[in-house]
């Protein structure tokens, strides 16, 4: 932070869907490389790119700024059908930023509501819950479509006094006036705020709303709304920018931007000497800290008792069902298991892993004793002997030779991970199963990323620039057969492609384009089976994302 003059309060990456196109990783790059010690990431909405961008920003020494740009409900967050959310009807916005782990489990919070409570288009919450959840959390009155500029633009300047009153009851010196220059009209606004802030006594900051890293860019965030609005760039009726400056600005280019407002670019150093979190991932000894939840044993005994009466019972079980079939199990080798189990469970125990088995042999037994269809194992999981006596899995790993260390390793501490599949049909009932056992707030699927891959970017952009399908199909289809192909790998392999793109200028471009929104976010889904149980409310750990239709 010594070496800072400027630091980015208000930034998007492409989890801000379909709205902003820089990765996290390329994010710390770019600050690291204009000297900034650090650099926020406020997505629309949403905080799908916190752990990734926290994560990058460590591995680059960059501190890490944790936040979310929330949408407003213009009542309560209950109430929907008046505030429908169009490109052209631009939402109510505020700016929250995580000062330590207390406020960023507060905005996992808030999130998490946002979806859960308040979705209308988009993910909204309202005064009650940022009330409710202000603790730890830094607040920005956003930009041209934040609380304040909202109110100015729409009721006048009493209201928007009455906002920003408001607004510091809840937040006290942790709210400020965001002051931005990216385009013309923002003088007006800036010239009111600058009096709205000696009027309250709150402090301004800068920002420049940050949606991509090079000026060059903004064609591409412009590609990414047509395709989200299902827009060409020929239609008339499509949101416009109206100017490029949504750019990744160095720390000279904001001081010599607001050199009348010098304060406002300290109070960015000095927002970022208010915000520390720090993910505790081990704990004093550096051993691994896991969320698993305890596994309740019926008779008040450990843990490692019922996992160790299991396992016996389990494994004299499987010796008579072996004998039953007729299989060559030879009485003189009963100690050799008995040695392997004992020496297994000593590595579960002492690896902190025993809820984790009992946990999973618990709906997986359920699953069988329902009649659900349960494969037998695969991966590396096939090599214990504790999960084959647990029924976990179907292989006997000493009959076949398997190594238990493939799957944990003392010298190498990771978390065990049992690949189970379940029919496809009756997967449902065990997820229910799971959840009832340990709590629905314990207990969640995992997210995924729908991807711009290769040939989708190409008709996704094709249909931007207004291009026939027909043509684009073609294009489209030059495409080597190969999984994974990346554009630039096709253009390599594909004479053909770049023979195209030098008879047709079109086709340039659309290739150009294609390859500046190849492999960013389009949407979020469900996994269809990764299941997430913690020891606590997950929220407590991460934000929550649920699933709904666009006016749900």
């Amino acid at each position: 932070m010594s070496e800072s003059n400027f630091v980015h309060l208000h930034v998007h990456s492409q989890y801000s869907l379909l709205e902003a196109s820089i990765r996290p990783d390329q994010l710390v790059k770019k600050a690291n490389e204009f000297k900034q010690g650090a650099v926020a990431l406020t997505d629309n909405g949403n905080m799908f790119g916190a752990v990734e961008f926290y994560f990058a920003a460590k591995d680059a020494g960059v501190k890490s700024i944790l936040g979310t740009d929330v949408y407003l409900a213009p009542k309560s967050r209950f109430q929907k059908g008046e505030d429908k959310d169009t490109l052209n009807q631009p939402n109510r916005r505020l700016v929250l930023l995580a000062q330590n782990l207390e406020g960023y489990q507060n905005l996992c919070k808030i999130s998490s509501i946002g979806f859960q409570e308040g979705f209308y288009y988009k993910p909204r919450i309202d005064y009650d819950i940022l009330s409710k959840y202000s603790s730890g959390i830094i607040a920005l009155s956003g930009g041209k479509t934040g609380e304040i500029i909202s109110s100015l633009e729409r009721h006048g300047a009493d209201v928007a006094i009455e906002k920003i009153l408001e607004l510091k009851k809840i937040f006290g010196d942790r709210f400020y006036l965001e002051v931005c220059r990216t385009s013309p009209e923002w003088k007006t606004y800036n010239d009111f705020l600058c009096e709205a802030a000696e009027k309250t006594h709150t402090k301004i900051v800068a920002t420049n709303n940050v949606h991509y890293l090079e000026q060059e860019d903004q064609i591409t965030q412009e590609v990414l709304i047509c395709i989200g609005s299902n827009k060409t760039l020929q239609d008339e009726s499509r949101f416009k920018l109206g100017t490029d400056q949504f750019y990744f600005k160095s720390s000279e280019m904001m001081r010599t931007l607001f050199q009348d407002l010098p304060q406002a670019c300290d109070a960015t150093l000095e927002i970022a000497e208010r915000c520390e979190v720090k993910f505790k991932l081990k704990d004093d000894s550096g051993k691994s800290i896991y969320h698993l939840p305890s596994f309740t044993t019926d008779d008040g005994g450990t843990q490692f008792d019922l996992i160790r009466k299991k396992s016996l019972e389990g494994l004299e079980l499987r010796y008579h069902e072996a004998v039953r079939r007729n299989e060559c199990v030879k009485e003189e080798l009963k100690p050799d298991y008995l040695k392997r189990l004992d020496f297994e469970l000593s590595v579960i125990e002492k690896m902190g892993f025993t809820s984790y088995f009992l946990i999973v042999q618990d709906f997986i037994n359920w699953a069988k004793d329902n009649s659900i269809p349960v494969g037998p194992g695969r991966g590396s999981g096939a090599g214990s002997l504790v999960a084959y006596s647990l029924r976990i899995t179907d292989l006997d790993p000493v009959r076949y030779n398997l190594l238990f260390e493939r799957f944990l390793n003392p010298e190498r501490i990771s978390m065990p991970d049992f690949d189970i599949d379940f029919c496809q049909d009756k997967r449902p009932l065990v997820i229910d199963y799971v959840t009832k056992k340990y709590g629905e707030t314990n207990v969640s699927q995992i997210i995924t990323y729908g991807k711009l891959q290769a040939r989708a970017a190409i008709r996704d952009v094709g249909r931007v620039l207004g291009m026939a399908y027909s043509e684009v199909d073609v294009i489209s289809k030059l495409m080597p057969d190969k999984l994974g192909i990346t554009l630039k790998e096709a253009l390599e392999l594909e004479p053909r492609l770049k023979e195209a793109m030098e008879q047709n200028p079109q086709i340039g471009t659309l290739m150009d384009l294609a390859q500046r929104v190849e492999g960013l976010v389009r949407h979020a889904g469900i996994h269809a089976a990764g299941i997430i149980i913690s020891n606590k409310p997950l929220v407590e750990y991460a934000p929550l994302y649920l699933k709904k239709s666009s006016a749900a």
